[in-house]
């Protein structure tokens, strides 16, 4: 056992000096605005978190280099870089520089959440006006996000001040224990609470939310349960979606796709693709179709892989790039390919080559 814990060490710091050694090539690697872009394909992150680690990593090389080499040797690892450097954002940079110092004297051996603690306390005890500052901003930047979660589920969230969100969760909690569980957990009805909250209120009555979600007629007339699939893809069982059929106002469009289950072709030759070809496009392709990218096709920019005139808009030269993507690809002179089954082939001025197929609006289970 002794030597297993020893080798578990061992790769540990193996893990931290190599963690290092990648953010400091990262950092070397940020020329231009566009690095992220082709980090992100490289490594397989996504635009926001390809975006967020060449930051960082920049930033950390330019005013914190001794994190990198509190990791190198083997003291912390990147969780705790993370824990120590980032709670510093928008704070003078010799402010930041020393409680960094400060923190790092004492660094190993502590968790990641003691860290940001320890950071955190210094610099608002340092600079309360900047800390005042901050609180204000992330006030004025509130905002309600919608996760998706597994089975079917997600989850809904509202930042808030730390006060306000502590009494909308004592009133959740107050009305919650006073409700028959019946059988539910007290999270379970906080959830529904919460729920019942937001849904009933006789302002919003009425109002229904477009919900797109691509479901097989079979499982709409109950002869086979094949699941539906919403707009950013995540799946709901064909019984929830036969429930959603039921609620008045409900609309439905037809897609026809092939035994594998990709959406049917369609070709018109106008510069600006025609409403039915737009649709389609997007309906093929549920994100953008660049590698690691999960922008819903609905807000993204429909492009032509060959230039118009030389392309057609059809189904077979457009592909839906959002707009971050879409300026990467004419910036660095990337080609994009599109097949007949919408397999999308991406390469990049690294020499790089990603292959990309879209995924099937009603995919066989086997």
């Amino acid at each position: 056992m002794n030597h297993k814990v020893a080798r578990l060490l061992e790769c540990e710091r193996l893990i931290r000096r190599l963690s290092a050694e990648r953010a400091r090539l990262i950092a070397e690697l940020y020329t231009d605005e566009y690095v992220p872009t082709d980090i992100g394909m490289a490594l397989g992150l996504s635009p926001a978190n390809a975006e967020d680690t060449v930051k960082w990593c920049a930033r950390v090389e330019s005013l914190f280099p001794n994190v990198f080499d509190a990791m190198a040797a083997g003291a912390i690892s990147e969780r705790s870089a993370h824990a120590i450097v980032d709670p510093t954002k928008d704070y003078p940079d010799d402010l930041a520089q020393r409680v960094v110092a400060k923190t790092l004297e004492t660094a190993e051996g502590r968790s990641p959440q003691q860290l940001r603690r320890s950071s955190q306390a210094r610099l608002q005890r340092a600079d309360p006006a900047v800390h005042l500052e901050r609180r204000e901003k992330a006030r004025r930047d509130r905002k309600v996000v919608l996760y998706d979660d597994e089975d079917s589920m997600a989850t809904l969230a509202c930042q808030q001040p730390a006060e306000i969100a502590q009494a909308m969760y004592a009133k959740i909690d107050r009305i919650a224990s006073q409700e028959a569980k019946n059988g539910r957990t007290i999270d379970a009805v906080r959830a529904d609470v919460m729920a019942g909250l937001i849904l009933e209120d006789p302002k919003t009555a009425g109002l229904k939310p477009l919900i797109q979600v691509t479901v097989p007629i079979t499982a709409l007339l109950g002869v086979d349960e094949r699941p539906g699939r919403m707009a950013a893809g995540q799946l709901i069982p064909a019984a929830v979606v036969r429930e959603l059929m039921s609620h008045p106002g409900t609309l439905f469009h037809r897609l026809l796709t092939d035994p594998a289950g990709h959406l049917v072709e369609y070709t018109p030759k106008l510069y600006r693709p025609k409403v039915g070809v737009d649709r389609f496009v997007r309906a093929r392709h549920q994100t953008c179709v660049m590698p690691c990218c999960s922008h819903p096709s609905r807000s993204c920019d429909i492009d032509h892989a060959t230039p118009w005139p030389l392309g057609e808009s059809t189904g077979t030269n457009l592909a839906p790039l959002d707009r971050r993507h879409h300026r990467y690809k004419h910036a660095t002179n990337a080609e994009v390919s599109i097949e007949k089954d919408g397999t999308t082939t991406v390469k990049t001025r690294w020499g790089q080559t990603y292959v990309i197929k879209p995924e099937p609006l009603d995919e066989p289970p086997f």
